[in-house]
């Protein structure tokens, strides 16, 4: 009878345990109590995770250095491990500590290689109880791995405009963007296409290729002009007009015109004056005048102006400029080059939340047409607060940036620049014909689907710099980079996002809106406290014990009596 309820009791053990195990297979949930949910992945990370098709490694190369960076590492651990949990272990970390090894030469050989790929390091420094400051050199990147495929993720991007603690915090927000959309990219079987329209004196091929490399990492990307051809870019999920100096022709704007109502998307990227920059090179004063492009009327009917006008910003680059007179040798002193102003990005869209100031040259503005048309204007890019605003013609003179007074310079407060524009557009054609040389034209449309672009004052946002050694070697400066400081702006991120946005990966786009609380201790107290917080850690548990033995013993004694 014993051995039958053994039996019994062992055969509902093991059916409880099954049905458990089933359960949690079955209904599967992790539960975030923190507050910010710092733990929790957003349903697009969930969605791409469960479509990997082979195992992802990933390899990280944080090493040791301070408490914040240990805080890193946490973060990486956290998203990594809930990346395990919803991809059903198709991913898995491990970490590579190029500090680690032998000796200094085995040490400096694991730093090169690293370095060679690109991977720069950051120093870290730190300071013990007795004052002394050491230096430690980090790789915050990673490597996500899946099959032969490698990319490379920056873990922690560095900044002299942060403390550690909002560096790292900044970071850790932006961990599950990092990596999922590394892990999306290895992911993808194929990619969508996007294209530079070119004809209307655009920016050359090398003078777009640091954001057209970063751009490949998603799209296939191609170049040309429109021609006669009506559909030439209706395969295309998105098209980017850099800059352009010379008019568009009517049937160029019928083919963009059906394009947008087609639902397909625009980056307009438009200078709206036209200056000599070998004036300016040579004496440091140009006019300047209205550009026409012939595209006024197109983005009216849209909804936006371009104001032909000249922005300046006191908040901007500083530039060295030759401030002797003409005939004397040159003296070159360092001047808020307010026609590069540095333009703010908002924090309200998830195209520029957490984004650096964008470098701008020479910008103009945009303004809204109208409210009643039913398009949405969202300001993506402005000037701060001290700006000033010439309305061309006018005249640039980089020698009066040397005597501006402030007071006198401001006239004009957070001028828009780059906007975001959506709704249902109107035919610029609605109540004309068609140009008569367009073959493969198809059905037109008055009206679009609903649709968004965006317009920006500034095709230079999108420049990058050239550089041609005496041997005529051409080099590459990463868009966004000031030569003169060594300080990256956002230029890169800017593109990039808003490129995704436009193409319907809001989704990822919007991890940037992540938020984590930033809860710092003040350093102040806790240097000046440190012994008394010190006291109380010790003593005080010691001191609870003794009470509540006293209790105890007491209480044993009273009930025993």
């Amino acid at each position: 009878m014993k051995k039958n309820n053994i039996y019994k009791y062992a055969i509902a053990i093991a059916i409880f345990i099954v049905v458990v195990l089933f359960a949690f297979k079955i209904l599967f949930f992790r539960l975030d109590l923190t507050e910010e949910k710092r733990f929790s992945i957003t349903k697009a990370s969930k969605n791409i995770l469960k479509n990997i098709k082979s195992p992802i490694k990933v390899i990280i190369y944080i090493g040791e250095a301070d408490a914040n960076i240990a805080h890193l590492k946490n973060g990486v651990n956290d998203i990594l491990d809930e990346f395990a949990a919803y991809s059903e272990s198709n991913i898995s970390y491990s970490y590579v500590n190029p500090a680690d090894a032998k000796d200094e030469a085995e040490r400096n050989k694991n730093f090169y290689r690293l370095e060679d790929r690109g991977l720069s390091p950051i120093t870290i420094s730190t300071r013990d109880a007795g004052g002394k400051v050491s230096q430690t050199l980090i790789f915050p990147w990673a490597d996500v791995i899946l099959d032969k495929d490698t990319l490379p993720v920056c873990l922690m991007k560095p900044t002299g405009m942060k403390s550690g603690e909002e560096s790292v915090n900044a970071a850790i927000e932006e961990l599950e963007y990092n990596l999922i959309d590394a892990i999306n990219i290895l992911n993808k079987s194929s990619f969508d296409k996007i294209a530079f329209i070119e004809g209307h004196g655009e920016l050359s091929e090398l003078e777009t290729y640091s954001i057209s490399e970063q751009l490949s990492r998603y799209f296939q990307i191609d170049r040309g002009v429109l021609a006669d051809d009506a559909s030439i870019i209706s395969g295309y999920k998105a098209i980017i007009v850099a800059k352009p100096t010379k008019p568009f022709s009517e049937s160029d704007k019928f083919i963009i015109d059906q394009y947008i109502m087609n639902g397909g998307k625009v980056v307009w990227l438009l200078d709206a004056i036209n200056y000599s920059t070998e004036e300016l090179s040579r004496s440091g004063i140009s006019p300047v005048l209205a550009l026409d492009l012939n595209l006024n009327d197109m983005l009216f009917r849209y909804g936006a102006r371009l104001e032909a006008a000249v922005v300046q910003d006191m908040q901007c680059l500083y530039m060295p400029i030759n401030v002797a007179t003409v005939g004397e040798p040159p003296v070159f002193e360092q001047f808020p080059y307010t026609y590069s102003p540095l333009l703010m990005t908002s924090p309200e869209s998830p195209i520029t939340r957490n984004l650096m100031n964008i470098k701008a040259d020479f910008p103009s503005f945009v303004q809204q047409v109208s409210i009643e048309n039913g398009i949405d204007m969202q300001i993506l890019l402005a000037t701060s607060g001290a700006s000033h605003v010439d309305m061309a013609p006018t005249n640039i003179d980089l020698k009066s940036m040397a005597k501006i007074v402030p007071e006198k310079f401001v006239n004009a407060q957070f001028v828009p620049v780059g906007v975001l524009m959506s709704g249902r557009f109107e035919s610029v054609f609605r109540h004309r014909q068609a140009p008569q040389n367009l073959k493969n034209l198809q059905s037109r449309k008055d009206n679009s689907v609903k649709n968004k672009m965006i317009v920006v004052a500034d095709g230079d946002i999108i420049r990058n710099e050239i550089e041609r050694s005496k041997a005529g070697q051409v080099g590459i400066v990463p868009l966004g980079l000031d030569r003169n400081t060594g300080q990256s702006y956002g230029n890169a991120n800017f593109i990039v996002n808003a490129v995704l946005s436009l193409t319907d990966d809001d989704s990822l786009i919007a991890l940037r809106n992540r938020t984590i609380k930033l809860r710092m201790l003040d350093k102040q107290k806790i240097t000046s406290d440190r012994v008394f917080w010190q006291t109380i850690n010790v003593l005080l548990p010691i001191i609870i014990l003794v009470i509540f033995g006293a209790v105890y013993i007491t209480l044993r004694r009273v009930r025993y009596k």
